[in-house]
Order: C-alpha cells, then sequence, then structure tokens
C-alpha cells in the first residue's frame, strides 16, 4: 500500500512539473509576442547639440531598431533597453526629426532635434613658411576644416584633429608670394569660409651653389652638392630620369638606370624643382658603361620564404626555383641557412648538392646538375692584392677585370671555399684569434665585406670567370633561418678572359 502511494505521489509530481513548465513557456511566448509591437517614440533629451552630442531617446519597442536618422541622416546608436536608447549625432546632420527603424515598423518623433553649429577658431597660426613645407595651425573644431587654400592654390591636409591642422605650402608659380589663407568649413547648409587676418608669405627657397661628378659608372653613384637642395624633386641626365638615393639640404645622391647600353658624353644634368623649374649643374657629365657587370642591392631569399629566388651575374634578373633548370648555365647566387648561418653558394651538386636539395618545383626536387660551379674566397685588407680590390670597388674605381687579369693583379684563387657565411654577428666559433666568425674566418663575411666569386670548371680546379660579392644587410629571425634574406651588391665579369 506504502508502495503504491509513492508511485502515485511520484506522478503527480511530473504531472505539476510539466505543467508548470508548459505555463513557464507559454509566458515566455507571450512576452516575446508583446515585445514584437512597432516602436514608438515618447520623447528625446536633449532637443538641440552640436556634432557628437549623445541624443537619449525614450519610447516602446526600441530593442531591435536598426536604424536611426536625425533629419534624414543616419546616426549611431547604442541600445540601451526596450523602453530607450541613444544616439550619437554627425557632423552630417543638420536637423530634424527622429526616425527609429525596426523590423515591425518606424516611428517619428513629433518633435524636431535643433542642431547647433560651431566654427573653427585659430589661437596661433605661423605666416610665412618655405614652399613645399608643412605648417600646423592650432585652434578649436579644426576637424571641421574640409579645404585649406593659399591664394588660389588648394593644400595638401597632412594631419588633422580637433586641435591642429598641418598642411604643406602648395605651389605658387612666381616669386616669393603674400596671399591669404583661408579655411572652408561647413556650417548648417552652407560651406564657409575663415580667412587668416594676417597674410601668409611663402619663401620660395632656390637651390644654389650647386656642383656635381664630372661623371658616373653605370651601376655606380654620382653626387650632386648645393645649398638649400631639400627643394629638389627630381634630376634628369641627359634623355635619363635619375634615381635619387637619398637626399639632404647639401647632398644629393643619384643613380642612373641600369639598362644604358653604351657610353655618352657630354650629358646635361638639369636639377628639378617648383613642378617646372630647373637648373643646369652640368653640360659635360658622362655616363660610362663599366667593363663589367655590376647589380646593386640584390636581394636574396631563402627557400622557404615566398619570395624565394635566385640571381644571375649576368642577365641581372631572379628567378624563381622552377625558373632554374631552364636557366642553370647562368645563375650564381642563391642563400640557404645552415651551421647557424645564412650562406651564399653553387647550386653545381658535385659536392652532394648542398644547394638543390632545399628548393622545390610543383613539389618536386629541382636538379642542379646543370648548376655552374663555383668557389669562394673573403677578400682581406691584410693583403695588398685583396686590398686593392677592396679599395676600387668601395670607391666606384673598379675597371676592367677578367680571371686572367686580376690573377697577374695578384688576386689568388689559391683558397676555395665551398660557400660565403653569415652568422651571428658576436659568434666566434670557427673564428680565428678569438675574433667573431663573419670577421675571421676565410668563408665568413662581414656586414660592407667584399667576398671574391670564382667560377670553375667542374673539378673546381681551373678559374674561369670571377666576380664579386659585397654583403649590404642580412634580416633573418635566427642564424639559420631558411625564410631570411641577405642584400648584396654583385660584380661580374662580362667575358671570359677578353675585354
Amino acid at each position: 500500500m506504502k508502495n503504491r502511494i509513492k508511485e502515485m505521489s511520484k506522478r503527480a509530481l511530473g504531472f505539476i512539473s510539466i505543467f508548470l513548465l508548459v505555463v513557464a513557456c507559454s509566458e515566455s511566448l507571450n512576452i516575446d509576442k508583446e515585445d514584437l509591437g512597432a516602436p514608438t517614440i515618447t520623447d528625446f533629451s536633449p532637443k538641440s547639440g552640436i556634432f557628437g552630442t549623445r541624443v537619449r531617446i525614450t519610447g516602446t519597442y526600441l530593442k531591435d531598431m536598426n536604424k536611426v536618422t536625425i533629419g534624414g541622416v543616419e546616426v549611431n546608436f547604442e541600445r540601451v533597453n526596450n523602453a530607450e536608447a541613444m544616439l550619437i549625432t554627425t557632423a552630417a546632420v543638420k536637423g530634424g526629426k527622429i526616425v527609429v527603424t525596426t523590423p515591425q515598423g518606424t516611428a517619428e518623433s513629433e518633435a524636431a532635434f535643433t542642431a547647433e553649429f560651431v566654427r573653427p577658431t585659430l589661437i596661433s597660426y605661423p605666416n610665412t613658411g618655405d614652399l613645399f613645407s608643412v605648417v600646423t595651425l592650432q585652434g578649436d573644431n579644426l576637424d571641421l576644416v574640409t579645404e585649406v587654400s593659399f591664394g588660389e592654390a588648394i593644400a595638401e591636409i597632412k594631419e588633422q584633429s580637433e586641435n591642429k591642422l598641418a598642411v604643406a605650402i602648395p605651389f605658387i608659380a612666381g616669386d616669393d608670394q603674400v596671399v591669404d589663407v583661408s579655411l572652408k568649413y561647413p556650417y548648417g547648409e552652407a560651406i564657409e569660409t575663415l580667412v587668416l587676418e594676417e597674410k601668409f608669405t611663402i619663401i620660395k627657397v632656390r637651390p644654389t651653389q650647386m656642383q656635381c661628378d664630372e661623371g658616373v659608372t653605370v651601376g655606380e653613384t654620382f653626387k650632386i652638392t648645393g645649398k638649400n637642395l631639400q627643394v629638389v624633386e627630381r634630376i634628369t641626365v641627359g634623355e635619363y630620369e635619375a634615381t635619387i638615393v637619398s637626399s639632404t639640404s647639401e647632398e644629393i645622391i643619384c643613380s642612373l638606370p641600369i639598362d644604358i647600353e653604351s657610353t655618352i658624353e657630354n650629358n646635361e644634368v638639369r636639377v628639378w624643382y617648383w613642378k617646372t623649374y630647373y637648373n643646369p649643374v652640368s653640360t659635360t657629365f658622362t655616363i660610362k658603361i663599366p667593363p663589367y657587370y655590376v647589380w646593386k642591392n640584390v636581394t636574396l631569399y631563402g627557400p622557404t620564404h615566398p619570395n624565394v629566388n635566385f640571381f644571375s651575374g649576368i642577365t641581372g634578373l631572379s628567378y624563381t626555383p622552377c625558373e632554374f633548370e631552364a636557366n642553370a648555365d647562368k645563375i650564381h647566387l642563391a642563400i640557404y641557412g645552415s651551421a647557424n648561418g645564412l650562406n651564399l653558394g653553387t647550386l653545381y651538386p658535385k659536392d652532394g648538392g648542398l644547394l638543390d636539395k632545399r628548393w622545390t618545383c610543383g613539389g618536386i626536387q629541382i636538379s642542379g646538375a646543370n648548376g655552374v660551379p663555383m668557389r669562394f674566397r673573403k677578400l682581406k685588407e691584410s693583403n695588398e692584392a685583396d686590398a686593392k680590390f677592396i679599395q676600387m670597388i668601395n670607391e666606384g674605381t673598379l675597371e676592367y677585370f677578367d680571371a686572367e687579369t686580376a690573377a697577374e693583379a695578384g688576386l689568388s684563387y689559391s683558397t676555395k671555399k665551398q660557400v660565403i657565411r653569415h652568422k651571428a654577428e658576436e659568434d666566434t666559433s670557427s673564428g680565428t684569434g678569438g675574433l667573431p666568425y663573419n670577421a675571421s674566418n676565410d668563408e665568413g663575411i662581414t656586414i660592407g665585406g667584399i667576398n671574391l666569386v670564382m667560377v670553375t670548371d667542374k673539378d673546381y680546379k681551373e678559374v674561369l670567370q670571377i666576380g664579386f660579392v659585397k654583403l649590404k644587410s642580412v634580416n633573418r629571425e635566427s642564424p639559420a633561418d631558411q625564410s631570411g634574406s641577405m642584400t648584396v651588391d654583385f660584380y661580374f665579369q662580362k667575358d671570359m678572359g677578353s675585354n
């Protein structure tokens, strides 16, 4: 009998639980239905304000709103709850009624929001500046400014905030100019203009006292010196546009395109400024074609780098691993990481394929069977012949060279190393005399150091061609980073034993 009563009690409790759950769900559904009405706006505050004002609206069914406009201009909002939300006005708001949109409908306020407008004001500003220089104005509400003009010329806005406005002085034809500076900004539906009280003097600085080198060998750089060179915009040499490598107010370093094919004498060097103005600096400038290949600032990337490449000292081109086999007989440089350093070496596989095992094309290992056999040696200041070549390379006075003439000048080919290696700067392992590896080991190379490149027969005995590698920079995450890079200047013999 007791068991039967217990069983009846359990069933009763179960029915009660189910009943309560159904009631709860029913009440929840009823609440959701009540929340799905069309929105209304009962009030908002404040009734007016400048851009950036936070306006609180109250009403019903606001929690699902997906768009709010003031006078037709959409504004940002922050949902608070079903009965209120916060709007944030923008500079585009010109005033008007507030309209809220939800999936269930729209609501419009009875009253209109009144937009109050502010004007930019200036506290301090310069009244003189050099052409193209950047001047800074200080004040309030300067982020409203949409345009700055010096006379009729519109300036480029470089930096802008509420309290700061930095602009570049634009070009105006003629000599020094005294002009009005005006700032345009929106005010309500209109665009208004603020004119600075003091006129602005644009000082048109000219480059002066200019001189340049007598000529340049293609692949090298030439120098122009003078005063006020910071205003120089471009430099031409005859029909060629020079590349400005570096520039200060007193010195400009330039280079010419490397594809110039013949020596050209009596070129006019022009220094251009103020957009269309120029001064001739020389009319006797000589463009010389070097009797060797020279490739500056060549960047080589390791096997796992997205830009992995090989480089040719003959064509001056970079090649991908998939392009290697078709161009193997003219490719000379590649890098990879091992032995705590980044290595430059040959892709010819006689010594066990030091390099070609590290690259694949379409998942298949490339073959170095037709690669160029090469060996390397550090040039040392302590060696008289080496020191001469180091000096000529660094000073840009290197003359024609080949394997035979360089040997006659005392350059030795007796030490033939498999690679050129750059370890971490402080690494002294395998160094000599306690010095870092890069500076003292015959395979090492320092930043700015120069190594001899020897193209040999397939047994590495006879030297057929030579070149020089000057290390400019190294970029890597670890000493043997397979995705690291090395940037070099590469000088390479043009012919095999003849000028």
